[in-house]
Parts: C-alpha cells; sequence; structure tokens
C-alpha cells in the first residue's frame, strides 16, 4: 500500500466531492441510458470465464476500496470510445455458433462512431461481413503462428464452410484489420476482398487453409501493410493472393505499400501482380519490402512461377526472400501495354531466389523468366540452384535489362548465368557523362562455339587452307597464299549461329605478314570476310596471315 506525504491524497480514490459529482453523472446519465435501450446492444450472456466465484463478493456489493460500482460480470460492457465489443452484440466465439449477424450489428455500431469492432480471444464462424469507411476490426488476443500449439490461441475467425463470399470485405477509406487469424474452415472464397483500401492498414493479420485465392485486392490506393502471413493458401489455377484494379474501371491499384509479406506453402502460384489480358489487370508503383514467399515444393505442386507479374508500372521487391520452384520463382508477362510513361520496371533490391530443393521435387531449370515487357533490373541479389539459366530473355522482352556487379548468379555445370535470346536492336547503352558507355553486351555470346573457316577464290590457286581456333565470340583466325592471288576476300569465317543482323567485328593482326598487310572486316549475319588490297605476295605458308578477331556487339 502507498502511504502519502500530510495533505495529499490517492489520485485514484474519489473524495466525497468527487463521489457526489459522479452520482450526478451517474445518474444522468441512466436516465439518458433509459431514453436508448431500444437501440442499446444486448447484454451478452455471462460465461463460465466471467461468472463470479461462491466465495466472491455479490456484483451488488460495493468494492472494498469504495471506487464505486463493479463491473458486471467482472467484464466492463462497450464503450464506443474504446470499441464495441463482438460479444456485447451477441457472438459466442465458441467455434460452433454462427458469429456472423453479431459481427454485422456490431461493424454498424462502430460504424456510427467511426470508431473499432473489439473482437476478443476465442474461435468465431462468420460468413460474409462488409467493413466500411473508417472501421477498425481489432483482435484483442494474443498474436497466433502457424506453428505449434499457439496455433489454437488468439483470435480464430474461421470462414463458414459453406460459404461462397468473402469472408470480409473492405470497402472504405480508412478500413484497419488487426490482430486477427482467419481460415479457410473448407470453403473455396476468399477470406479478405479489397473493393477499396484507400489509406487501408493490415498489421499482424493471418490467412490460413484456403483451397483457392485467400486475398483478393481490386483496388488499394496508399495503404500501410505490415506483418501479412498467407499460409496454405491457393489451388492449381488459382494464386494464393491476386493483386490487381477493378473491374469497373476509375482508380487503379496504385501506392501499394506491404511490409513483411508471408505467402508459404503455396499450392501452384503464390503471387499474382496484374496477371491477365484485360483491363483490370494493371497496378502501379508497388513496394514489397522484405517479403517471404515459399512454394510448397512436393509432388504434385504446380509448375507455374511462383511471383507472376503482368502489366505494372514500377514494382519494386526490397530485400525479398523467394524460394520453391520446380516452376520459376519469378516470371514477367506484359499481356496488355498500358502505354503510360515509363511503362514497365521491376527491380529487385537486394535479397536472394533459391530454387528448388531437388531432394524434396524436382529441380528448378530458371528463376527468372522475362516473357514479354520491359525495364527489370537486379540489384545486388542473389540467386542459386538452378540447372539452365539464373535469368531467361525471350526474344520479345524489351531493351531495358540490367544485373548490376553486386549481384551474384551461382551457375554450376552447364547453366549459364543469363540465357538471352533477345535481337540486337534489343541491347540497351547507359551512359555517365558521354565518356563512358556500359550495358551493350557482346552478341557472340548468342553465336555458338564453333565457327569453320573457308579460303575464298582471291587468296590464289592452290592456296593452303585456313585454320581456325576460338568461338563466334572470339578466337584466332590464320592464312596463307596460293598462286595468281588477287586483292579482295582472302578468306571467310562463318558463325556456328548465325546473327540476326550483322555484328560489329573487330580484327587485330598478330603476325609480321598480317602487320605489314592492307587489310580491312566486311561483317555480315553469318560470316565475316577478311580482306586485302594493295601488294600481295603468292606461296605464302597457312599461318603466315594470322589475325585475332572479336565480335563486339
Amino acid at each position: 500500500m502507498l502511504v502519502y506525504p500530510d495533505g495529499m491524497t490517492d489520485p485514484l480514490v474519489e473524495t466525497p466531492t468527487r463521489s457526489r459529482r459522479r452520482f450526478l453523472l451517474v445518474g444522468a446519465a441512466g436516465i439518458a441510458a433509459a431514453g436508448a435501450a431500444a437501440v442499446a446492444p444486448a447484454v451478452r450472456p455471462a460465461r463460465a470465464a466471467d461468472a463470479p466465484s461462491a466465495d466472491a463478493p455479490s456484483a451488488d456489493a460495493p468494492p472494498a476500496d469504495g471506487s464505486g460500482a463493479a463491473p458486471v460480470g467482472g467484464v466492463a460492457a462497450s464503450d464506443d470510445r474504446t470499441g464495441v465489443d463482438v460479444r456485447d452484440h451477441g457472438a459466442v466465439g465458441d467455434g460452433l455458433t454462427d458469429d456472423t449477424a453479431a459481427f454485422v450489428r456490431a461493424v454498424e455500431a462502430a460504424r456510427v462512431v467511426r470508431g473499432r469492432v473489439l473482437v476478443p480471444a476465442g474461435t468465431y464462424v462468420v460468413d460474409s461481413v462488409t467493413v466500411p469507411l473508417l472501421v477498425s476490426i481489432q483482435g484483442t488476443g494474443a498474436d497466433v503462428s502457424r506453428y505449434g500449439a499457439s496455433t489454437d490461441g488468439g483470435v480464430n475467425i474461421r470462414h463458414l464452410a459453406r460459404s461462397t463470399k468473402p469472408m470480409f470485405v473492405v470497402d472504405g477509406n480508412g478500413v484497419t484489420l488487426e490482430g486477427l487469424t482467419l481460415q479457410g474452415n473448407g470453403s473455396t472464397a476468399p477470406l479478405v476482398q479489397v473493393v477499396n483500401g484507400f489509406e487501408s492498414r493490415f498489421d499482424r493479420v493471418q490467412l490460413a487453409g484456403v483451397a483457392g485465392t485467400a486475398l483478393l485486392v481490386e483496388r488499394v490506393n496508399n495503404n500501410l501493410w505490415s506483418d501479412l502471413f498467407v499460409n496454405n493458401c491457393g489451388s492449381a489455377d488459382a494464386a494464393a493472393v491476386v493483386v490487381r484494379s477493378p473491374v469497373s474501371g476509375g482508380s487503379n491499384t496504385n501506392t501499394f505499400t506491404c511490409v513483411n509479406l508471408h505467402i508459404e506453402g503455396s499450392a501452384n502460384v503464390a503471387l499474382d501482380l496484374a496477371w491477365g489480358s484485360t483491363a483490370e489487370y494493371f497496378v502501379e508503383f508497388v513496394r514489397l519490402i522484405a517479403p517471404h514467399i515459399e512454394t510448397l515444393q512436393r509432388a504434385g505442386s504446380g509448375t507455374d512461377a511462383t511471383v507472376r507479374i503482368g502489366n505494372v508500372r514500377q514494382v519494386e521487391f526490397v530485400a525479398p526472400t523467394i524460394y520453391g520452384g520446380p516452376g520459376p520463382l519469378i516470371e514477367h508477362d506484359e499481356k496488355r501495354r498500358r502505354g503510360v510513361d515509363i511503362d514497365g520496371g521491376v527491380r529487385l533490391l537486394g535479397g536472394a531466389l533459391l530454387g528448388a530443393d531437388p531432394a524434396q521435387v524436382g529441380a528448378s531449370s530458371v528463376l527468372v523468366r522475362l516473357t514479354k515487357g520491359d525495364d527489370f533490373a537486379l540489384v545486388g541479389t542473389r540467386l542459386g540452384r538452378f540447372t539452365q539459366a539464373g535469368v531467361e530473355l525471350a526474344e520479345g522482352y524489351g531493351s531495358r535489362f540490367a544485373v548490376d556487379p553486386t549481384t551474384r548468379i551461382a551457375s554450376t555445370g552447364s547453366a549459364v548465368d543469363v540465357d538471352d535470346r533477345r535481337e540486337v536492336q534489343a541491347r540497351p547503352l547507359w551512359a555517365w557523362g558521354g565518356d563512358i558507355g556500359v550495358g551493350r553486351r557482346l552478341m557472340g555470346a548468342l553465336g555458338g562455339p564453333s565457327p569453320v573457316a573457308s579460303a575464298m577464290g582471291r587468296n590464289g590457286d592452290d592456296a593452303p587452307s585456313p585454320t581456325l581456333s576460338g568461338s563466334d565470340l572470339r578466337g584466332t583466325v590464320a592464312f596463307g597464299s596460293g598462286r595468281a592471288r588477287r586483292p579482295g576476300t582472302q578468306v571467310r569465317v562463318r558463325y556456328s549461329k548465325p546473327f540476326t543482323t550483322p555484328p560489329v567485328v573487330s580484327i587485330c593482326p598478330a603476325s609480321n605478314a598480317a602487320a605489314s598487310a592492307q587489310f580491312f572486316v566486311v561483317s555480315r549475319a553469318d560470316a565475316f570476310d577478311v580482306e586485302m588490297v594493295g601488294d600481295l605476295a603468292d606461296g605464302l605458308p597457312a599461318d603466315a596471315y594470322r589475325f585475332t578477331y572479336q565480335i563486339i556487339g
């Protein structure tokens, strides 16, 4: 017990003056309450946890400290200033009773005062509830983990098993969902559908056990979602999480921010970002910070990409961990070009992409597949465990693709870092200050390993056969001369894999005879020719004229 100095009193113990004033206020409030009895929420039935023990003082008896009336059953009734308790509107929370009507009444009461719906620890069964403008639904129980016995604690809301409607429909500015675990319970309908999520906030929300899309985002703007977990959701033809824009048009999904998004145990696709060919499939300015995304990796699981990106403008993954397979971890396939400024644009900043564990499921062949679109960059990202390519670019992908020097692509065996199948016209060129240009990849990497050198007619009669060592990218070619040699094409190097357009070829003399000759090179799509002019000597050996060559781009 605290002892106060002379002249001071405990501020929590009311003086007689305070007690009389409080009595008058309570009396006035009681008169007002009598007139409003028709709209007051029903008193929830007493629960075992609320009932006083046999040794407890009567609820009618004043508390020992004389501070005022005791709360009925040990639990205070709802107060609009702090929140609307779903139990005061009839929710039971026993895991069996359909509590939909109670949730609807509590949400309506909160809507009137722009307040919060409080959901104490328990297991509730709900069909479908729409959450309107500026209403918050807050679980007040402990957090829930998908592992261990703790999955039975906290605030669990189970979807009505036969439901075909979303459990919660977010349809209004400033909606908040916090501290909730939502479970599919046999329904394949979404657990959360966001019709209008302007300035919405989700915090510590778990979605679990839906054999279909668990989170369907149709419009969200200027939001902040954090600690969002989506576990064991999705199906062979439905992603666990879908983000797009409204079918009806209007404002599209943009400025979408999510921190610490976890999607695990997906049956096939974990996340679809504007993946489709119609107008609603477009999103822009998406920021996913520290996402952790995994596929199921078991026999019979899907082979589509873990993350599918369609028609977007500016998507950033910051410090992602994406793990799974055997399909690609990320695919970008723009099916409907929007035609806006700086269209496209996908960035991975840091993080890691790790292919499937061969001990669990078939190995991943490709980690990033760029099918159609433009402007994809890896910055400081690490890629590992694949059999063919870390990144695969199809013929139709755009010109802007970059891998910065701090990115590590750990290719092994016959796998390559980047399998680039684009045309030469698609090569980007980055410049700094007009002095340094970087980014135009050597075209020879598109070619094959074994070009062939042939002597041409102007090389003279009975000229020795030329020799060549190297690839379509670089090597050494040497030749001599026969009788009656003439100026013009002396030797032709034919690529093992022709280019679509003629590349730039550089040759450099590597012998005295070559250095003293007057030579130049003519480039073709399928070969390059070494030409000579001026006085030409006859009868030179096969290695007299020796040149190194390099395909530049």
